[in-house]
């Protein structure tokens, strides 16, 4: 979304929640003017915020992430929250959101989502909260900065789908695998780019580098190397 309006979007998602519990009850169908009645507006003004039925059902999935946004506001010192901490929470509120559509999203969340050919504006948000995320954490290395780019976000998103894939077939009792692997796989994300060795190799390196000359003097064995070089 290029740029956020709340009015345009809380009526959006009106749309789109009608729209899904209709899709429900009508066992995959729908009509336009139901979801219109339900919101109170008329079939026409659907249609100045989404071209088709299809794009309605679709931004129920981008919505999850506005509404996730909306809420951080909501929770005390969220900016001191570790980046573990930030993935966890956002996983687990969106997976207790996707519950409250279960059988929408059951039916859907598959095709529409998981096994889409081109990047759904789920996706685009989930890229965009990850990043967000991430840039905003002093706490990660600089040295994890320098790969923190396009590609690596959407493998971050990519992985995130698996997380629902594997989330949406969990059979254990109140998805308890899903939120273990949840837990473990946000502590090593967290592990890598918090590492710190990486930024303690690169000023040692640059150490080194900066004081070439006084290290080549000190050591025998690398100028008496160092002067054979030179003879020759």
């Amino acid at each position: 979304m290029d740029r956020f309006d709340p009015d345009t979007f809380e009526m959006k998602f009106m749309i789109a929640n009608a729209a899904t519990d209709l899709y429900i009850q009508g066992d995959g169908e729908f009509y336009i003017k139901d979801v219109a009645k339900k919101v109170d507006i008329t079939p026409a003004e659907v249609f100045n915020y989404f071209p088709n039925k299809k794009a309605i059902l679709e931004f129920y999935y981008a919505s999850l992430i506005i509404r996730y946004e909306m809420m951080i506001d909501e929770i005390d010192n969220f900016e001191s929250y570790t980046l573990s901490e930030k993935l966890s929470n956002f996983a687990f509120t969106n997976f207790d959101m996707l519950r409250e559509k279960e059988g929408f999203v059951e039916a859907t969340l598959e095709d529409y989502i998981l096994n889409s050919f081109c990047k759904t504006d789920f996706e685009k948000e989930l890229e965009r909260l990850a990043k967000q995320f991430l840039q905003n954490d002093d706490r990660v290395s600089i040295a994890s900065t320098l790969v923190l780019n396009q590609y690596a976000y959407s493998l971050l998103r990519r992985q995130y789908l698996e997380l629902l894939r594997f989330w949406i077939n969990d059979t254990s009792e109140d998805k308890e695998l899903t939120m273990e692997l949840t837990d473990k796989a946000t502590a090593v994300l967290q592990e890598a780019v918090y590492n710190p060795v990486l930024d303690k190799s690169f000023d040692l390196f640059k150490f080194i580098n900066a004081n070439r000359k006084a290290f080549i003097n000190n050591i025998p064995i690398v100028k008496k190397l160092c002067s054979k070089i030179e003879i020759r």
